[in-house]
């Protein structure tokens, strides 16, 4: 009989045995006629409910079919389930033996279901994880039902591999638990890839060497040994020289194969238990460690440095020659503590870079004074910045034709109590700090708005001309900030003028270029200061979008002393004319200079033979009287 359900007979039993057998035991006699009718009664009684109460029951064990049915169908659904999914599942009996596995548990593991069925997990322990760790998993799916975390296995073949393992239990309807069940992900590639972002956080990605990071952590690690051992310690800072000429002439592919010849250079020369990273671009850090003193670092350094003076050869093909400084910071003598070491390695390394005929240089505590000062200038300049120490004196540019003035190049100054501090004293600092951007902006601004508030008061216009240093020139941001200026001041484009330095422009000529054109499409006017100071290329200049060539003060001084000066003015004013540029000279200071100027048909003048550099107002004053300079 199917449980729950009732057959159709039991009915009839449970209806009709009682009134049989009432018929059988009781007695015939006065009571016959009587009970005789109550049987026959109860019969038509139940014949007549007898239908209803089977459909009853009929429908109870339908429903109950029904019911069994959907639970299997359910069931297998499950199982169907399990079976597709791509992560493998194990669920166990409530001691943990394996009753089920689906396939993708076994293409993962390698285990076939029948190796498995009937064991416990535990047979595929890799043995990295001690009892303790299963023993708070456990202690997890005990108290909460569940336990997430990460663990390595082993499969059938050996190989161990990480997962990442989610275990749920499941209970029944009294809360004892019954099964669990176990979802588990191969985490190999995942942490492959962690790794690998590990390896690449920690490492330069050209050179495969240790990265600033990674090598700040060996040189602690470094200094803990030396420590322990009473030993001694070298930290060496190399930069190169020469890194963007390669890249200038063969291009950055090349360059990047000179970096990793270079390393791996490097690498072979030192001991195999030091350390040899890769800082920045074109600088790299040494550990040398396990040493008793200064000589045997000078004997590495100097081993270096014969082994550059060979040259280098990229893809067989390119012969190359570079120039390596070198700063040298010991322990424990410079320093204990990677921070400390590794400034004073850098102090030595800008020592040696402002020494000639050096390449390598140890550090001693007469640069950290040195080093001090420096930063203390540089913070001094900073404050002059933000305090806005600076003022604007103009200097007038003198037409030679008519006398009259036709420019000023705007000069900075910089104010400290009474004085006024020559640029000559802050300029260089600037460069070397990065300062002279925020400084050249803000000269570039303030006289555009000076110029232009001239023009609205009457002033004849002027062209107003401003010096760009190297590191503003070469600033994406130029030609935005040059547009600002002039938008914000109102100034005609035809009214600025920027001297570039000769220096400025051929240290990357083709990217002057383009530059200087973006600037010319504005409207501005271009010249070149100090010329003849520097090496530049005929062939060059005649591509340089240029209007005007500055003869530098150096060759106008003496003129009337030193004929060679005389003649290189000469050539430059025929330069200029020639290129249909027009020429003018600065450091002007007496007549003589003046008369060979106007014989040799120079184009305008500047100097303390017409007027020092002049505050804003003193300026305006000079040019409101209309005084004719010749």
């Amino acid at each position: 009989m199917p449980r729950g359900g009732v057959r159709p007979v039991a009915v009839y039993l449970v209806i009709f045995l009682p009134a049989a057998l009432v018929l059988l035991l009781v007695p015939w006699g006065r009571f016959a006629p009587a009970f005789l009718s109550s049987i026959m009664v109860a019969l038509i009684i139940a014949a007549i409910t007898a239908p209803f109460v089977m459909m009853l029951f009929a429908r109870s064990l339908r429903l109950e079919r029904h019911k069994r049915k959907k639970a299997e169908d359910e069931a297998s659904l499950a199982y169907r389930i399990l079976d597709s999914s791509s992560e493998p599942v194990v669920i166990t009996d409530s001691y943990a033996n394996i009753e089920y596995v689906n396939p993708a548990f076994c293409e993962t593991t390698g285990y076939a279901s029948e190796e498995v069925l009937g064991k416990n997990p535990r047979i595929m322990q890799s043995g990295r994880q001690d009892a303790g760790f299963y023993r708070d998993m456990w202690e997890s799916i005990t108290t909460t039902g569940q336990w997430q975390g990460q663990l390595w296995d082993r499969k059938k073949s050996g190989e161990e591999y990480p997962k990442l393992l989610t275990i749920n239990s499941v209970r029944d309807d009294g809360g004892k638990v019954i099964k669990y069940i176990g979802v588990f992900v191969d985490i190999t590639a995942l942490k492959q890839t962690e790794e690998q972002i590990e390896y690449l956080t920690r490492h330069d990605n050209l050179t495969g060497l240790p990265n600033r990071v990674l090598f700040l952590d060996l040189l602690g690690l470094g200094i803990t040994y030396a420590a322990r051992r009473s030993r001694g310690l070298a930290v060496v800072i190399l930069s190169l020289s020469g890194l963007k000429h390669i890249s200038d002439s063969f291009g950055h592919f090349a360059a990047d194969l000179f970096i990793k010849d270079f390393a791996g250079w490097l690498a072979g020369l030192v001991r195999e238990h030091d350390t040899v990273a890769r800082l920045q671009e074109d600088e790299f850090g040494l550990v040398i460690g396990d040493i008793d003193g200064s000589e045997e670092v000078a004997s590495i350094v100097k081993k270096i440095n014969a082994q550059l003076a060979r040259p280098f050869f990229i893809r067989q093909r390119y012969e190359v020659f570079v120039t390596a400084y070198m700063g040298i910071a010991l322990y424990p003598s410079d320093g204990t503590g990677v921070e400390t070491l590794m400034k004073n390695a850098q102090v030595a390394l800008h020592q040696v870079r402002e020494a000639k005929g050096k390449n390598f240089q140890f550090f001693d505590q007469s640069m950290s004074q040195k080093a001090f000062e420096h930063l203390s200038l540089e913070a001094n300049l900073r404050r002059a910045i933000k305090n806005g120490e600076f003022v604007i004196h103009y200097q007038p540019q003198v037409e030679l034709r008519g006398g009259t003035i036709v420019g000023m190049e705007a000069l900075i100054r910089r104010k400290e109590d009474e004085w006024l501090v020559p640029p000559s004293q802050f300029i260089p600092l600037a460069e070397e700090t990065g300062l002279i951007i925020p400084i050249s902006e803000w000269t570039l601004i303030n006289a555009c708005n000076q110029s232009k508030r001239w023009q609205d008061d009457g002033l004849p216009p002027l062209r107003l001309a401003i010096n760009v240093t190297a590191g503003q020139f070469f600033q994406r941001t130029l030609i935005s900030t040059v547009r600002d200026a002039l938008d914000q001041s109102g100034l005609s484009p035809e009214s600025l003028e920027l001297e570039l330095t000769e220096q400025t422009i051929i240290h990357d000529a083709e990217e002057a270029i383009k530059m200087m054109k973006a600037l010319k499409d504005m409207g501005v006017y271009l010249s070149i200061d100090d010329f003849g100071t520097g090496y530049s290329s005929l062939s060059y200049l005649k591509r340089f979008p240029l209007d005007k060539l500055k003869v530098d003060i150096s060759f106008t001084r003496d003129i009337g002393v030193d004929t060679n000066s005389a003649s290189i003015t000469q050539a430059i004013i025929a330069l200029a004319h020639s290129l249909n540029l027009k020429a003018i000279a600065e450091g002007v200071e007496n007549k003589a200079q003046l008369d060979f100027l106007l014989e040799h048909g120079c184009d305008e003048i500047q100097g303390y033979y017409f007027s020092t550099p002049l505050p804003a107002d003193s300026f305006r004053a000079l040019v409101k009287s209309g005084r004719r300079f010749l």
